[in-house]
Parts: structure tokens; sequence; C-alpha cells
């Protein structure tokens, strides 16, 4: 289990109730730009906490969410989420083993996810499922944290790698590109948000180094607040240096598919 308690608290400390990753509403918001999933059933990959699935359905109208992930407090925490809210009938979560996913084949018209698809090593794989499960003209949207050729040789990544206790499996741009197109994907864009996670980290960092720190140690004690500013401040670095590029991707299932 890579999402302890006391790291869930931290991460939401900084990026929001029922946030694992930054930006909150408004990435949502960003990640969706120029898609309507009013009225759409969606799978979200890697759901987490939950608080992207409450967002597609009361701010963007989608009509059922489906939540996945690997690990079984995150699903039991999304479901108090969803049950305080009163989302029960619209937003399920359920537990998964990675690999295929446990879906039938043109099940959803969405495929969202939001930074998980770096914990997911097998990415031809991913894509193909996801292709598999999505119907005809469904749309697949994503954000992931991407890397620059060689970047793993870079001792400016391997110096924040270091700082958490997170596993990662990038990728670069280019492969995200090719591995969508081989699973039969059109309409297939990958776009760089590094400088707008260059300048929301150094926030980040402005208000750890702040009295915020206390506060965030209050709640997960101070081996873990300083934990997460050497973090933020190691993943400065792997942005300014190019070597780190979050990115948002998306594309599209041909309207006709022969299965």
């Amino acid at each position: 289990m890579q999402y302890s308690k006391a790291f869930t608290d931290a991460l939401q400390f900084m990026w929001g109730d029922g946030f694992l990753s930054p930006g909150g509403p408004v990435e949502v918001a960003g990640m969706l730009q120029g898609h309507d999933i009013a009225g759409k059933r969606i799978l979200d990959i890697g759901s987490g906490l939950g608080g992207v699935d409450v967002l597609l359905v009361l701010e963007h109208r989608a009509a059922e969410v489906i939540g996945i992930d690997v690990e079984e407090p995150l699903i039991d925490a999304a479901r108090e989420l969803v049950t305080r809210k009163s989302l029960g009938d619209r937003i399920q979560f359920q537990l998964v083993d990675p690999g295929p996913l446990p879906f039938p084949a043109l099940s959803f018209d969405v495929i969202f996810s939001k930074d998980s698809m770096v914990h997911i090593a097998d990415k031809a794989a991913l894509y193909g499922e996801v292709m598999r499960v999505l119907k005809p003209d469904g749309s697949f949207i994503a954000a992931d944290w991407l890397w620059a050729e060689n970047a793993e040789e870079s001792p400016v990544v391997r110096a924040w790698l270091s700082k958490g206790p997170l596993k990662f499996a990038f990728t670069t741009p280019a492969e995200a590109v090719r591995g969508m197109k081989d699973a039969g994907f059109v309409d297939v864009s990958v776009v760089d948000r590094r400088h707008l996670l260059q300048q929301s980290n150094c926030d980040e960092i402005r208000l750890l180094e702040g009295p915020a720190l206390g506060r965030l140690a209050a709640v997960v004690g101070r081996d873990m607040a300083l934990s997460r500013l050497a973090s933020a401040r190691g993943r400065q670095s792997a942005l300014d240096s190019g070597d780190l590029i979050p990115s948002h991707l998306s594309g599209r299932s041909p309207a006709r598919l022969s299965r």
C-alpha cells in the first residue's frame, strides 16, 4: 500500500478534501475543456478518495461514475465521502486488482483518469483495456505525469523520487501518443501542462515554508510535514529542469469498431 492515512491527510491538506494530486476543481475543469460529459456513464481509473468523482457528477453533470482503485482504504474513504454527499445512487466505487479492467466491452461513454496512470507500468495494456471498454465514439480523458527522454538518468529526477514513498512508471509524451494510436484511438492529443504546474508547485513550497508547515505537522506529524516540503522542492527542480512533464491526454474511440 502506497497511500497511508498520514500521507493522504497530508496530500488533502495541500490539495483539498478528496484530492491526492494538484489542481482540484480547476484542473478537472481544464481536463474537461472541449468535452461534454453531461448525461454520460464514466469510469474513473484510480479514483483515490473520490473528490474528482463528486465534481464529475455535481459540477459537470455526469449521469453515473464508477471509480476503481487498487487500495482498499482509499475505496472505503471514497465511499464515506459519497455517502456524506448523498450521491450513492450516482457514484459507486470498486476495489480491483491490477490488470485487465473488470468490465464488459463497450461499457462506458467516457474513461477518465487524473494523475493515477503514472503508477501503471504496462501502458500498452492499459490503453488497450480503455479502448475495449469504451463505447464507439467514446472519450478517453486523462492527466498523467510524463517525463523527457532519458529523464530516468537525471540526478534531479533521482533526487526528487528519493523524497517520497510513491512508485512511478513514467513514459515520454512520444510514447504516450504512440501507445494511444497503437490501441486504436483517433484524435489523439498530449498537451504539456508543465508551466502551470511549475507555478502551482511554487505556491505549495511557499506555503509550506511558512506557518502552514506547523499546521500540517499538527495533523500528520513533523516528519511527514517535512517530507512533503522536501518532495515539493524536489518536484520543483524536476519541473524546472524540463525532466518532468505533467500532461493532459485525450483520444476518441472510432465511431464504428470491428471487434
